[in-house]
């Protein structure tokens, strides 16, 4: 079984972050030695493994860190990265004689295709020849004009571990209806919130600065209804899922990532990206469903869940890296 670095400016547990350590978590499970290298230091009270995924990802438990991605990768080494920033960082610790393909790249979004982001980094480092995982078919439709054809590349749908943020619900919704948002990528919601400011059927909670998990699925839990306020451009906004798996009902705009658990109309509805007034509308909506029709989204966001388990990411790259010769 092989070596394979993994390279992750910090340990915060945010999406990206926490996604490299899923993979990391996937080879030690398949038998690989996965080494983290990190631009922070380790530190045993961090958030990021409080998770109970990750408790096996730390130096007590036996595994090895790099701090300053101070690391020399061996011949037969692979090295797994994200960010684009760190390909230099790749490049000058791979050994010469590395394959392209022991290099992984993972995208984790559709911005990586936009040539306005970074100056055209993300563009410049998809023509690199390396192996990829896309997250999302869609993000791998918004690169493949970039991409490198030679380049080994699979779709392995993301991984999430929803079950932690589940909740069971049935029957209509409540009066009034409880709506929640956070303002980590917009001020929509608070928008939202003022413009229905007087109206009775509604109720808010927000949150509005970064909080752990238990914080994040008690507001979703409270939530009848979650406002989904992506960035235009997503990978895989993982709001939107965690949303579904707690029962609520999601309004979101198409931020491209969420395609992949968004059925229009059926699980969710959409709404216009930065509108108030679109969100506003939807609520009118939503506060006009009868039970069946609230009970049937409901039970439509919980039917897409099983497409997007850490279970069969796993798989999938053991596969892969099976075809890599890894």
């Amino acid at each position: 079984m092989s070596r394979i670095y993994f390279l992750v400016p910090g340990l915060h547990p945010r999406g990206g972050v926490v996604k490299v350590f899923d993979y990391a978590r996937h080879a030690l499970d398949l038998g690989h030695e996965p080494v983290i290298c990190a631009g922070k230091p380790f530190r045993p009270n961090l958030p990021l493994f409080q998770m109970e995924r990750f408790a096996r990802l730390t130096p007590e438990a036996g595994l090895r860190y790099v701090r300053d991605f101070d690391f020399r990768a061996d011949p037969g080494d692979l090295v797994f990265f994200s960010w684009p920033g760190h390909h230099e960082l790749v490049a000058a610790r791979r050994h010469p004689a590395t394959r392209p393909e022991q290099v992984i790249h993972i995208v984790q979004g559709t911005r990586h295709g936009n040539p306005d982001w970074l100056d055209g980094l993300g563009v410049r480092l998809l023509a690199e020849p390396m192996a990829r995982i896309m997250v999302t078919q869609e993000v791998l439709e918004a690169c493949l004009p970039h991409l490198n054809p030679e380049s080994p590349t699979r779709v392995i749908p993301e991984g999430h571990d929803w079950p932690f943020f589940f909740r069971e619900r049935s029957g209509g919704l409540p009066r009034p209806v409880g709506v929640g948002y956070t303002t980590w990528k917009s001020e929509v919601g608070r928008e939202v919130e003022e413009a229905l400011a007087a109206d009775p059927r509604f109720a808010f909670r927000c949150i509005r600065e970064r909080v752990g998990w238990e914080a994040l699925r008690d507001l979703y839990h409270w939530a009848d209804v979650f406002l989904g306020t992506p960035m235009r451009q997503e990978g895989f906004y993982l709001v939107g899922l965690e949303a579904l798996a707690a029962g609520a009902l999601l309004v979101t705009p198409d931020a491209g990532g969420n395609r992949a658990y968004c059925r229009w109309g059926e699980n969710c509805l959409q709404v216009e990206w930065g509108a108030a007034p679109s969100y506003v509308e939807a609520l009118d909506r939503i506060a006009a469903m009868g039970e069946a029709q609230v009970e049937a989204m409901r039970q439509a966001g919980y039917a897409v869940l099983g497409n997007h388990t850490l279970e069969e990411e796993r798989r999938r790259f053991g596969e892969f890296l099976r075809e890599l010769g890894a």
